[in-house]
């Protein structure tokens, strides 16, 4: 099995990025990723002159024989396995409660049985996540935004047993994955979850045609329609829209009106992150809606 260093990674989805490993369809693979701050979060002792550099790296990127523009990319994520310290990097000016944060701050977390350790006190269950994961658009997006290729979505729900569907804008997808979190809450209000780094085992493959213009999402119980925008209410706009028109493709029968009902009674509108250059929302919607599963969805 194919695994892609982490020293092999990215800072931006670039169309002309020279990609660093070929896959074909169907193949597993392994991507071996720093943390966000790229490991320079050594202690939780810093000098006050400290400046990260290279922050959020994506690693890859990586070819995928025959994906086209038009098609979809389908990534099963088989396992997460994580570090064995994690970080939180709080600073003046930045998050949801910047201007109650009066100086930096790093903490360090440990990872022991399947817990994270706050200090003696706190501890929580483990809940890996992958922040970022996305393909290339045919124009330069950096690795801290989110948008219709992916990227930094910091949506909980992208974890190991899932699959994400991605459009696919440029031959090959360039598909690159990075920022994982052993825990992070809704909305990622701190602007960090506990950045961990680790490796991310997955399947691909290619499905020779658009599901969506937007991410989609599938684990054991729900799907989930992911959408960024610069306005949290154009975000959450954009994610119902799109799990409107996956369920009309299924039932092409169905009027309006009932989909639209039955989102209403079944489905619910929920905040990804709020602190990253776009802001994500997902809309979740029982599998039962969709009994085919999303591949059928044509």
């Amino acid at each position: 099995m194919k695994v892609i260093p982490r020293e092999k990674h990215i800072y931006s989805f670039r169309p002309d990025a020279d990609t660093v490993e070929t896959i074909e369809s169907g193949e597993e693979v392994i991507f071996h990723t720093y943390d966000s701050y790229r490991d320079q979060l050594k202690s939780e002792s810093i000098d006050k002159n400290f400046k990260l550099e290279g922050v959020n790296p994506a690693t890859g990127p990586v070819y995928v024989n025959g994906a086209e523009p038009g098609d979809t990319l389908k990534i099963s994520v088989l396992s997460l396995e994580l570090e064995e310290e994690g970080s939180m990097y709080l600073r003046p000016g930045v998050g949801v409660l910047k201007k109650y944060v009066d100086r930096p701050e790093v903490k360090k977390l440990k990872i022991k049985n399947k817990k994270v350790i706050y200090n003696d006190k706190y501890s929580f269950d483990l809940k890996p996540m992958i922040g970022v994961i996305g393909v290339a658009l045919d124009e330069e997006i950096s690795t801290f935004s989110p948008g219709k290729h992916g990227g930094n979505m910091d949506t909980k729900e992208i974890t190991a047993g899932a699959v994400i569907y991605l459009p696919v804008f440029t031959l090959g997808a360039k598909l690159a994955i990075g920022d994982l979190h052993a825990i992070m809450g809704d909305g990622e209000v701190p602007i960090c979850g506990v950045e961990i780094g680790g490796r991310v085992h997955i399947k691909v493959e290619v499905i020779k045609t658009k599901l969506s213009d937007w991410p989609v999402l599938e684990d054991k119980d729900n799907y989930y329609a992911i959408a960024s925008a610069k306005t949290m209410d154009e975000a959450c706009e954009l994610a119902t829209e799109s799990m409107f028109l996956l369920l009309r493709k299924q039932n092409p029968k169905l009027a309006s009106n009932d989909i639209i009902r039955l989102i209403g009674i079944q489905g619910d509108l929920k905040i990804s992150q709020v602190v990253n250059p776009l802001k994500t929302a997902k809309f979740v919607l029982p599998k039962k809606l969709i009994p085919c599963g999303l591949e059928e969805v044509r």
